[in-house]
């Protein structure tokens, strides 16, 4: 098999992951984790793993990690003899660190399992078929297949579709993370995550567009500033709520500003870790009686000291009947003043349905006054947060193509209804962008820096 159709079918995987890690960006190192494990049980059955066994698990891990350095490599592969003799040796050393001390059977398949079971969603069957058709491309990478060979796939075949059984999603997932190799996660505290207000400030008012929300959170962060002053100097302080409702459509930010108020909160000594635990209906309300209160207080012992984030919050006061959403609210409500200094949560979800939510019960109204409102973002700051994208991918638009792009996104934009993306549409478009060039470079021998980081208007995908 040719390199050119190797890294085809690692775009293809990738592609198939993508919509996964979206949804839930904490499987992206046991995802690499459990695609090491098959590159090693694949490759290892013929005495050694090939170049372009290499290549397929380089091009993913650097499309999974957003590695730039990687990434140009891998499509790079056969311009420098010497570079990819480098990159070879780097992938054999990640593939030996993510598999150190780990069990061969894989742990994806069981968690999403687990996740299809509880939330009702579809990842299973799709992420195991792209994973087996992967596991073929490396078996085929060398240019032929043997008996040892065919066994491998047969191994991989039945370890994608061995299910360990796990009490909750939650509980598999912090239980195999806390197994993933350190040298897995490449986000450092220090470096990733802002330690101090003015950190998050800063990286609150570099995002782009938001500019109401910026200014209600640093009036926020001001006045809570001059409160803990007070505090200190034995001065009578103004009761304050941390909690709030974030209102918007989808793809605004409003994950990315309740990240950056944890961080906010620590650094002006409100909250001792600042740290953001993410859920929905999914991950609070099960389907029988005292499983619901259970997953809830989980839930927030997991977020003390932090900030726990409520996804489509409005969701929980839908059900009728037997539903168990009004069970979660009333044992989240308990929890809130249980450890009202330890914890503070944050609602979001479209703005006229969390109105509703908050004003159908008395108890979630007294605990939330405070709003933070969301708009779609312009064309012109959508175009700015895919050239943002570009940038930190080390891809650069020439002019048609951004003109190109913009008025796509302006059709799109007036065309738009109440599941309108934003920056979660851009992501998307940007993917399918550097698909769309990888798959217009794959045909030629010759990749300068210049052509690899160029995206053209044949690049910019049309809807």
């Amino acid at each position: 098999m040719s390199s050119r159709l190797v890294k085809k079918e690692a775009n293809s995987l990738y592609k198939t992951l993508a919509p996964l890690l979206t949804v839930e960006p904490r499987l992206a190192d046991l995802i690499l984790v459990d695609l090491a494990k098959i590159v090693q049980i694949c490759g290892q059955s013929n005495g050694e793993i090939s170049s372009n066994e290499l290549l397929a698990y380089l091009l993913v891990y650097a499309l999974i990690k957003e590695d730039a350095e990687k990434l140009k490599a891998a499509m790079n592969w056969e311009a420098s003899a010497e570079e990819r003799i480098k990159y070879q040796k780097v992938t054999v050393q990640i593939l030996l660190d993510l598999t150190e001390q780990q069990p061969q059977q894989l742990i994806l398949p069981s968690l999403l399992n687990q996740l299809d079971e509880e939330r009702g969603s579809q990842y299973l069957n799709s992420t195991i078929n792209a994973i087996y058709t992967f596991a073929q491309a490396i078996i085929k990478a060398d240019g032929t297949v043997s008996l040892p060979e065919m066994e491998s796939l047969s191994q991989v075949w039945r370890s994608l579709h061995h299910y360990q059984v796990f009490e909750n999603y939650e509980k598999g997932l912090t239980a195999a993370l806390s197994q993933t190799p350190k040298k897995a996660t490449t986000t450092s505290p220090s470096k990733d995550i802002p330690q101090t207000s003015e950190e998050a400030l800063a990286e609150l008012n570099d995002l782009i567009g938001l500019d109401n929300i910026k200014e209600a959170v640093q009036t926020l962060a001001n006045f809570l500033k001059v409160q803990k002053v007070r505090q200190e100097r034995g001065m009578a302080t103004t009761p304050v709520s941390l909690h709030a409702v974030f209102g918007g459509p989808p793809g605004t930010g409003k994950t990315t500003v309740a990240r950056l108020l944890g961080s906010i909160y620590k650094g002006l000594g409100f909250l001792d870790q600042g740290h953001l635990v993410e859920t929905d209906r999914a991950g609070m309300v099960a389907g029988y009686i005292g499983q619901t209160a259970t997953k809830v207080d989980d839930l927030v012992k997991n977020a003390l000291d932090g900030v726990l984030f409520i996804d489509e919050a409005y969701t929980l006061s839908a059900g009728e009947g037997s539903d168990f959403g009004q069970e979660a609210i009333d044992v989240l409500l308990k929890r809130m003043e249980d450890y009202r200094d330890r914890l503070v949560v944050i609602v979001a979800g479209y703005t006229d349905l969390m109105s509703d939510f908050v004003e159908s019960n008395p108890g979630l109204k007294s605990r939330f006054n405070r709003y933070f409102y969301f708009n779609d973002y312009t064309p012109s700051e959508l175009t700015a947060i895919f050239k943002k994208l570009c940038e930190k991918s080390h891809f650069k638009l020439v002019q048609d193509a951004e003109t190109k792009l913009f008025n796509l996104l302006e059709q799109l934009y007036l065309n738009r209804d109440k599941s309108f993306g934003n920056a979660r549409l851009v992501r998307n478009l940007f993917e399918k962008a550097i698909e769309r060039q990888a798959n217009r470079l794959a045909v030629l021998s010759l990749l300068t820096d210049e052509v690899l980081a160029t995206l053209l208007p044949e690049d910019i995908p049309n809807f």
